[in-house]
């Protein structure tokens, strides 16, 4: 028995060849355009910058230049002639002491030149002499820039008086030993008045808090003088300074603003020249112009200054130290309080939740379903809770809690907090912050345990949204 030939399916199309390459360049040419978009959307897109936190501190402190006024009274000579120093600068003589010896002649001078040209004119200098005009010239050196260049002169003041003092002290040991000829001539030059003895003049001699003037803080027209020049002087001429008294004032100039800041404070604490001491001190306010000068009045440390008329303060306030990031990351965001007592929560997963009746926005004002929406808390206090304003509609009702009472959510009350957006998953997630002290373009955040050091956060808050996909 044969068996009749099957019946092919008269249902499938055969495609011939160039219908299929037309299938192929067609998908082809789709799946092109697609890659080129998403190249070209790729491009276009501005590029998501994260910012790794960091662990910092910013402090309150006023830095600024405070000029040193003591009760300087300037002493003369009524004879001409080289001067030889007994007393060193700075140090404290008693009244009726010798600070320094006139040779009108120039007898003991020529001596101790004479001594000097000698072979061992060498040794009238000790090696700790040396060390100390080598620690004065390293000192300016280390502190040099081109924009304070006028300061050269008075380094150059400085030391000369420096070498002067040191040739002084040579003199009375080559005198008190025999080793120069002193002539008849020699005048000691008496303290009329017990204090500190010091070596220069500059102008500023006379001036109190009171007559001081803005164009004074200028330093580029600071002139130092010093008094130990080794030139023969004219009677008249100013030898030493003494200060007999331990009070004494500086004076800062500061801005209104400034001011302000310190208006409430009792006392200051500042330090001087960048010196690790802390000074306390009670202050005043004297206003100037468009300025304020500040006043530190104080009862000790003069003697440890005396050789400045100018001094670097930094006035300390507070210090705040926590978690630092750029101002640009932060970002308010506003949300719902809830109190308490509304929320519900489960026993196994502590999920918080609320139950709000939700109406169909086509449907009429009855037609409503009772619905429960997990909550995203950012923070909390004793009574609320605050929660993602996302997670509601507008025509939304509240249960309060267990009970059968609805609250509107437009009803209940709104509260702004500051946030930045994580980054380390790869998603915008946002976290509250505390901000302690914004300054320039960062901000210290308390550590909290939400945001941590070494986090990584969206740079620019304004380019992101919640949860969005940043990578």
């Amino acid at each position: 028995m044969s068996s009749r030939p099957r019946r092919k399916n008269s249902k499938v199309i055969k495609l011939n060849r160039r219908a299929r390459l037309n299938s192929t360049i067609v998908i082809f040419i789709i799946i092109l355009v697609y890659v080129i978009a998403s190249v070209i959307k790729s491009v276009s897109k501005e590029p998501i910058t994260t910012y790794k936190v960091s662990a910092s501190n910013i402090n309150n402190n006023i830095s600024c230049t405070g000029i040193a006024l003591r009760s300087e009274n300037e002493v003369t000579s009524n004879k001409s002639g080289y001067l030889i120093y007994f007393i060193r600068e700075g140090d404290k003589v008693k009244s009726n002491s010798p600070v320094c010896t006139v040779d009108e002649t120039g007898n003991v001078i020529t001596s101790i030149k004479a001594a000097g040209e000698n072979d061992n004119g060498n040794e009238l200098f000790t090696n700790s002499d040396y060390s100390d005009i080598r620690a004065a010239i390293d000192s300016y050196k280390a502190s040099y820039s081109d924009e304070q260049f006028s300061m050269f002169y008075n380094f150059k003041s400085d030391i000369e008086s420096k070498v002067m003092e040191l040739s002084s002290q040579v003199m009375m040991e080559q005198i008190n030993s025999g080793g120069a000829q002193v002539s008849s001539t020699v005048q000691n030059m008496k303290a009329t008045t017990s204090g500190v003895v010091t070596y220069y003049i500059d102008g500023y001699e006379k001036k109190t808090p009171e007559t001081l003037s803005e164009e004074d803080f200028n330093q580029t027209n600071y002139k130092k003088n010093s008094l130990k020049t080794g030139d023969i002087l004219d009677s008249g001429s100013t030898i030493y300074k003494i200060i007999s008294e331990e009070n004494w004032h500086i004076v800062c100039q500061i801005s209104n603003d400034q001011a302000k800041s310190l208006a409430n404070e009792k006392k200051l604490r500042f330090t001087i020249n960048g010196s690790p001491n802390e000074i306390s001190a009670d202050f005043s306010f004297l206003q100037k112009d468009n300025s304020t000068f500040l006043v530190l009045s104080l009862n000790k440390y003069m003697v440890d200054y005396i050789n400045e008329r100018f001094l670097n303060i930094e006035i300390i306030l507070n210090k705040f130290e926590g978690i630092k990031v750029p101002n640009s990351a932060i970002i308010e965001k506003e949300t719902y309080k809830i109190p308490k007592n509304y929320i519900l929560e489960d026993e196994d997963s502590s999920v918080k939740s609320v139950n709000v009746m939700r109406f169909n926005e086509d449907a009429t004002s009855t037609d409503a379903s009772e619905e429960n929406v997990e909550l995203i808390i950012y923070s909390t206090d004793e009574d609320f809770y605050y929660v993602d304003e996302d997670a509601f509609k507008d025509t939304d009702q509240v249960k309060a809690g267990k009970s059968a009472k609805l609250v509107p959510v437009m009803s209940l009350e709104r509260e702004k907090i500051d946030g930045v957006y994580l980054a380390n998953t790869g998603i915008a997630d946002f976290v509250e912050i505390e901000i302690v002290k914004s300054q320039d373009e960062f901000s210290i955040l308390k550590d909290d345990g939400y945001l941590k050091e070494f986090d990584n956060i969206v740079l620019d808050s304004n380019q992101v949204t919640d949860n969005q996909t940043l990578y």
